[in-house]
């Protein structure tokens, strides 16, 4: 991809604005990720099955389970958001956030973006 084809990142306001415009479930899903592992890393992703039970989750009325949204529903809402390019789907099951997505979870969760990995060269055998 050329620099012309590259697309500019968007500044934290129309992220902000962004975030302010969607749907709940898709506000609900770009939350779930630091809810589910706060100390995740950049692009650590996660699986539609476990997003779905993190959401729905916090739906229990006196013990009485509230669907707020459907397995189907989450990993729809999952696939619209590879298509704009928030997240990528791998292996069919996991969502995982790209670099614009994690500044998208920032804009929606209102915290710092996820830190990168930083793990050290393994240095090479001397024997």
């Amino acid at each position: 991809m050329t620099t012309k084809e590259q697309k500019k990142m968007p500044s934290a306001t129309e992220l902000g604005a962004y975030v302010k415009k969607l749907p709940p479930i898709y506000r609900d899903i770009l939350k779930a990720f630091p809810e589910i592992e706060p100390g995740r890393k950049a692009g650590q992703g996660l699986a539609f099955q476990t997003l779905t039970v993190h959401l729905n989750g916090s739906g229990m009325i006196k013990g009485i389970r509230r669907n707020r949204y459907s397995f189907e529903e989450v990993q729809e809402a999952c696939r619209r958001l590879a298509e704009m390019g928030f997240i990528e789907i791998r292996n069919e099951i996991f969502a995982h956030p790209t670099e614009l997505g994690e500044k998208l979870i920032a804009a929606a969760t209102g915290k710092e973006p996820a830190p990168q990995m930083s793990v050290p060269e393994l240095p090479r055998p001397t024997w």
